[in-house]
């Protein structure tokens, strides 16, 4: 039989209230006509139907109760889900309006700060970016307060990769909860940094892009254990955003600098090219003077240095065009091993189907 031709919970208070006062009034019927059962009897019947009645009825009230409880619970929780959620498509589109007005990750960090902070309370937010050699941190500071807010990050204290908090997470690509850092103090740097400044909990979460490590954000609060699991799903989202600008500006950076070096590298090899000219001239010119004066010592051996040191001046312009040129390889080179795209096909991870 299907759910739908059971009667509604209602239907049952309702029965029952209907069927106790049906028993009622034969019972109240049956005192008034009928000698037997005694008064007292009888009496004692309905206080005892009363009383049934009522404490069935508060059982099925109760259950309905604790139903409709459950289901209010559930779209609460459903609702909060939903707010959260918003939340962090908002942080994510002002993260991306930021980064559309500016490529400079730093000012789309101190903005993001004060974002982070609705999503997860946190008395101060940093970012850690891995240096070019991987072997260290340059540390950011963002202020999440109005009076403490900074028009933009500044370069704080470097830490190295080995005995901090962030380089093990960086290592571990995984995020890190600590709701106490007295007790990495002793062992990590940064830990005990924050310790010392009166920070008690932090969150460190590692930022990938392209399955490569550039750096963590780290949110530390004043109170202990003010971090749970669920701060790093919310913030999941945002750090693969900033990770992909992040990385976006090293590239950038990167490009840059060897398209530089490449205009650099075509000036230098054209000014080179123009002095040996004028250096095989004066050899020439050089060469023809101590031919046509073999009898003249002095002016041979004025000669005999204009040449040597055309020479070596030429010598020198040689060496600075294999110097510049290997340079202008490495930086291909490392543009290269970045990946930096150059056509839409490469920017798609995976073709539109």
């Amino acid at each position: 039989m299907g759910s739908s031709s059971r009667p509604a919970p209602g239907t049952w208070i309702w029965v029952f209230a209907i069927g106790a006062a049906v028993l009622q009034a034969a019972i109240a019927a049956l005192m008034a006509f009928v000698s037997w059962p005694p008064h007292a009897i009888g009496v004692a019947l309905q206080v005892v139907l009363l009383w049934g009645a009522i404490l069935v009825l508060g059982g099925l009230a109760a259950r309905r109760i604790t139903s409709l409880t459950r289901t209010l619970t559930q779209h609460e929780h459903a609702h909060l889900a939903t707010l959260d959620h918003v939340g962090q498509l908002e942080i994510q589109n002002a993260l991306l309006t930021s980064l559309a007005k500016s490529v400079d990750v730093g000012l789309a960090f101190q903005s993001l700060a004060r974002l982070v902070v609705r999503l997860v309370e946190c008395d101060r937010l940093g970012l850690a970016l891995l240096k070019e050699n991987g072997q260290g941190f340059q540390t950011y500071t963002a202020r999440v307060t109005e009076e403490e807010r900074r028009n933009r990050p500044r370069a704080d204290v470097e830490f190295g990769v080995d005995r901090t908090l962030m380089g093990t997470v960086v290592r571990s690509r995984e995020p890190l909860l600590v709701n106490d850092l007295g007790k990495p103090a002793s062992d990590f740097l940064d830990a005990n940094v924050l310790h010392s400044a009166g920070f008690r909990s932090a969150l460190i979460m590692p930022l990938m892009a392209k399955g490569r490590a550039v750096g963590t954000i780290n949110l530390v609060s004043r109170r202990p254990g003010a971090f749970v699991s669920t701060h790093i799903e919310s913030l999941t989202p945002i750090t693969e955003i900033l990770a992909v600008a992040i990385l976006a500006q090293q590239w950038q950076v990167s490009l840059t600098k060897y398209r530089t070096m490449e205009v650099a590298a075509d000036i230098t090899l054209a000014v080179a090219n123009e002095i040996n000219s004028a250096l095989q001239a004066i050899i020439g010119s050089s060469n023809i003077l101590e031919r046509e004066h073999p009898s003249d010592p002095g002016l041979q051996r004025d000669l005999a240095t204009i040449v040597r040191q055309a020479q070596r001046i030429a010598e020198l312009l040689e060496k600075m065009r294999h110097a510049t040129q290997e340079r202008l390889v490495e930086a291909a080179a490392r543009v290269s091993e970045t990946q930096i795209p150059t056509s839409p096909e490469e920017i798609e991870d995976e073709p539109p189907r």
